[in-house]
């Protein structure tokens, strides 16, 4: 019998758009908090693996996160940046920074397109999920698709108070129909509170 192989999915996180949700869960949200990467991690993992394999859980998952900072360090040296480093190692995301910035220091990294298909033209993975409401990745799963790889992306959609306005923020709708999976967050979010009794979530407590 042939060898069976592993499900490869590679999990890539656009750092400005996680930077805004995080705001929005801290700030605006009742969860007065922020994502949880090894809970985002794990949930990425097993929604890949329901949408493209549902009979297996036979994997392997490598992630990368996108800075929206050039050169972080030099635009920030407090303990947050550090600490978000650190923990993003931890749980096992590479870190990658941008070769640029727009008006406010920070833009989505547009190297993330590049490595993805140099991942694929290297024949690295079968499924790229991707964390991002930003139009400059609408590209994203139209290219892949060419070499043969699926494309999950996890998006999000919320409004807020601010000042004396409201802010709205929402997934590109060329990303959103380009994909071949969507999932919209806001609403996996709503099923997965904060949890306090040691398990894994998609919030810290």
């Amino acid at each position: 019998m042939p060898e069976k192989k592993p499900l490869r999915i590679a999990f890539f996180v656009d750092g400005f758009t996680l930077k805004k949700v995080n705001e929005y869960y801290r700030y605006f949200h009742p969860y007065h908090t922020r994502v949880d990467f090894r809970g985002l991690r794990s949930w990425a993992r097993h929604e890949a693996l329901r949408l493209f394999s549902p009979k297996s859980s036979f994997c392997t998952l490598e992630c990368h996160y996108y800075h929206p900072y050039k050169k972080p360090r030099d635009l920030c040296t407090d303990y947050g940046l550090k600490g978000l480093e650190r923990e993003l190692h931890h749980v096992g995301f590479n870190v990658h920074y941008a070769e640029s910035y727009g008006k406010d220091r920070y833009t989505p990294n547009m190297s993330l397109i590049e490595d993805a298909l140099t991942f694929a033209s290297f024949d690295r993975m079968d499924v790229a999920v991707l964390f991002s409401t930003q139009g400059q990745y609408s590209l994203f799963p139209e290219r892949l698709r060419t070499v043969g790889v699926r494309t999950l992306v996890l998006g999000w959609n919320f409004t807020y108070p601010k000042a004396d306005r409201w802010v709205s923020w929402k997934t590109d709708s060329g990303l959103r129909e380009s994909c071949d999976y969507y999932v919209a967050m806001e609403q996996v979010a709503n099923k997965y509170p904060p949890v306090s009794d040691g398990r894994v979530g998609l919030f810290l407590r």
